[in-house]
């Protein structure tokens, strides 16, 4: 079984970041965890790697998945264009 990742940094460190990003007209919900945890199951890893789930939306997430702490990061993609 396999699965699609929209974005998979490594860094030297023996880090992976896997990004999930969201566009969507409504917040995102919890079941982007899930999602993500599915992901992170499929993938073959060998045993000196750490994953980071990481979580680039547009509209907002839901308290809910802030409040979980599962996401390394979560990344407000809007504020990147905003000047200051």
């Amino acid at each position: 079984m396999g699965c699609q990742i929209d974005y998979l940094i490594q860094t030297k460190y023996n880090s992976l970041h896997l990004c999930e990003i969201k566009f969507s007209k409504k917040p995102i919900d919890s079941k982007v965890i899930q999602q993500e945890q599915k992901k992170i199951e499929v993938l073959k890893l060998a045993k000196q790697f750490s994953v980071w789930p990481v979580l680039t939306h547009v509209k907002g997430v839901t308290d809910s998945v802030v409040d979980s702490g599962y996401f390394a990061h979560i990344v407000d993609f809007s504020t990147l264009f905003e000047s200051e």
